[in-house]
């Protein structure tokens, strides 16, 4: 099969995080619809990275072309050899400079997806670079995406709704994916008793993801009389997990906190929790909030705007203040617990099917914005490339 529309798509990296799980689980159905979508990562710390296979078997490949002084050469040697109809950039706003590359190469549709709220504090360097990417991005993207409204509002622009490129391209989940039973049975992996309370948490690991906040909420359970584990799942770091670490051994539950790393089985894990915790203060639409509420566990997270764009759509959430102590965490968990032994999964899957998160939802738009400049241009082969994917970068 040949894709009747190609499309280079470009993320940071491809590895387990919310923005590449949902372009991962779009690429079947692209694929089947005529859209053959290749990747470039920015990464030079993981290669094509671990989700590369999924793109080999639906026709496409991935590049990793690290930022160097290299770069904008070996992207535009990219650009000459795939001949892409799209380009479809999630990278804040440096999207505008691969857009500006983009244009410069001919590309007819140059898309930018914010993913994030990207309110963190800036120096006058940063603020500098954001303003020059911004310009860019301005001038030379044709579509402007965001996960959620405040997404655009926080991340381009407060006055987003008078740029008519702009519009609101949800992140579609597939349900069906979630719904694989894991081969491990939780509790008896994390050594759990059957009265044990299990906190999974989903996310990598960064600073704003906060992990190191799941002991001292485990601590305000155990006074409150309430035994409990957290389950930390997620690409792990170093430093991060070792913060984690240390603040579960400050409260003197080192062994009822466990890492397990990136796992392509969350669903199924998920399905076991008692209820998820999801402490992160940086967010677009967070996937560690949609997931769990698909599947009907109980959720905490804290107050951003794409947490409550979902609590508006969905039931499950209970949204706690951003800067909320221990304790107000923990009396939320307790809250969630409930909602999760009240709620069935069949009850859950039917409201999620009927919501505005369903897959074929993000794909019928996807397909949309793709086909919109390219429908008339006539059928092309696949150019000759290298294998599905490459370790060692674009040359």
């Amino acid at each position: 099969m040949t894709g009747e529309c190609r499309v280079l798509r470009v993320v940071g990296e491809l590895n387990f995080g919310g923005t590449e799980m949902r372009t991962a689980e779009l690429l079947p159905r692209l694929w089947a619809a005529g859209v053959q979508v290749h990747l470039a990562t920015l990464s030079d710390r993981i290669g094509p990275g671990p989700l590369a296979g999924v793109v080999s078997r639906h026709g496409g490949t991935v590049t990793p072309i690290p930022l160097d002084f290299r770069f904008a050469a070996r992207f535009l040697g990219l650009l000459r050899r795939l001949r892409p109809d799209v380009v479809h950039v999630d990278c804040a706003n440096f999207s505008g400079v691969l857009l500006a590359l983009a244009a410069l190469r001919g590309v007819p549709v140059r898309v930018a997806h914010f993913r994030g709220d990207d309110n963190q504090h800036r120096d006058l360097r940063r603020r500098v670079y954001r303003w020059a990417f911004r310009r860019l991005l301005r001038v030379f993207a044709t579509d402007i995406l965001g996960v959620s409204p405040s997404s655009l509002a926080v991340a381009y622009d407060p006055r987003w709704h008078d740029d008519p490129r702009c519009r609101v391209v949800l992140n579609g989940l597939d349900l069906d994916r979630l719904r694989h039973p894991s081969q491990d049975d939780l509790r008896e992996l994390i050594g759990a008793r059957p009265a044990d309370l299990v906190c999974v948490s989903v996310g990598r690991a960064s600073p704003e993801k906060r992990r190191w906040l799941l002991p001292p909420i485990l601590a305000e359970l155990q006074a409150r009389g309430v035994r409990a584990h957290a389950v930390l799942i997620g690409p792990g770091d170093d430093v991060d997990d070792e913060r984690v670490r240390r603040a579960a051994a400050a409260v003197g539950l080192a062994e009822r906190v466990h890492l397990l790393g990136p796992r392509d089985d969350v669903g199924g894990l998920l399905s076991q929790a008692n209820v998820v915790v999801h402490p992160s203060c940086l967010e677009g639409l967070p996937g560690g909030v949609l997931e769990p509420v698909a599947l009907g566990i109980g959720t905490v997270a804290a107050d951003l705007p794409g947490v409550h764009f979902i609590n508006e759509h969905l039931p499950g959430v209970t949204i706690v203040d951003t800067e909320a102590a221990p304790g107000q965490w923990a009396n939320a968990v307790c809250v969630a617990a409930t909602y999760t032994e009240q709620t069935s999964a069949s009850t859950a899957a039917e409201r999620f099917a009927r919501s505005v998160f369903a897959i074929d939802t993000a794909v019928t738009t996807h397909l949309a914005i793709y086909r919109r400049w390219v429908s008339s241009r006539p059928h092309r082969p696949v150019p000759p490339g290298p294998p599905a994917f490459s370790t060692r970068g674009e040359r």
